[in-house]
């Protein structure tokens, strides 16, 4: 029988890619978000494999939504998570940059968030702590309830947490600190399960659109990368600190799925280990 595998932001950037490397894996497949939709794609390969996943509905913050899903379920992933308290910046990710780069750049984050937020659950601590802790411990629960706590049995079981390398310019220190927070708190759990963390740096999609925002992102931050690399030779700390490789969706999940096969490994997965796998 196939180990089950939940993910919670399945139909998202990095979750639908989690989501299709399960799947040729030979995981049993569960995404859960708040639409319960499907990614749409027009690409042949992703409606193979798309039509393999069961497509559910939840609200991560009320476990009674979810937690019989839980229930035989062998690994679980939380790929949910904001970069900025402004729940408009993903949508605007989706469009094309306009001539007007500053306007640009700071619809996308870079900058204050000049709207009132509308979503009471839009803040580092809800979407990128508490969900994460709220998860876990409802999965935690249900392990429990099946009473399955010896060591042979805790080794099948993973809890991936998708965190991040380090902050970015721009970005408040909230972000960073509620993903840490976040770690902290899943990182106690480890008598249930292993808890797998994930620190992936700036991520794009190998088959996305090369006119997307975050091709344009993903461009410039390797241009910046390399010139680091090759021209002052990593030789200044605070620049490598600051100026970080790129990582895409396709290498995080392979990655995810190469430690939840390891019964021995739990802890942080680096950025390094990720573009190494």
């Amino acid at each position: 029988m196939a180990s089950k595998l939940i993910v919670f932001g399945g139909n998202g950037f990095l979750g639908k890619r989690i989501c299709q490397e399960a799947v040729t894996a030979g995981y049993q497949v569960v995404s859960v978000s708040r639409s319960g939709k499907a990614p749409h794609s027009n690409e042949l390969n992703d409606k193979q494999w798309i039509q393999e996943v069961q497509w559910t509905a939840a609200d991560i913050f009320k476990p009674d939504s979810y937690h019989e899903l839980l229930k035989g379920a062998h690994n679980v992933v939380h790929s949910l998570g904001i970069l900025l308290e402004n729940e408009n910046y993903k949508k605007t990710l989706s469009k094309t940059p306009t001539n007007d780069s500053k306007s640009y750049l700071l619809s996308i984050g870079a900058g204050p968030n000049p709207l009132k937020k509308s979503n009471p659950y839009w803040t580092y601590e809800m979407m990128n702590k508490q969900s994460a802790v709220i998860l876990a411990n409802t999965f935690k629960q249900e392990i429990l309830k099946e009473g399955k706590m010896e060591q042979a049995k805790v080794n099948e079981r993973s809890f991936t947490y998708i965190s991040a390398d380090k902050g970015f310019p721009m970005i408040p220190g909230g972000y960073i600190n509620s993903k840490r927070e976040a770690e902290i708190e899943i990182e106690k759990m480890k008598k249930y399960f292993r808890p797998i963390i994930m620190r992936p740096g700036f991520m794009f999609d190998e088959r996305k659109n090369a006119i997307e925002p975050r091709s344009f992102i993903h461009t410039a931050l390797e241009l910046l990368y390399c010139g680091n690399k090759f021209l002052l030779q990593n030789k200044l700390q605070f620049m490598n600190d600051l100026i970080r490789p790129t990582v895409s969706t396709q290498q995080v999940s392979h990655s995810i799925l190469t430690k939840m096969k390891d019964p021995n490994f739990s802890g942080v997965v680096t950025l390094e280990e990720i573009l190494h796998i």
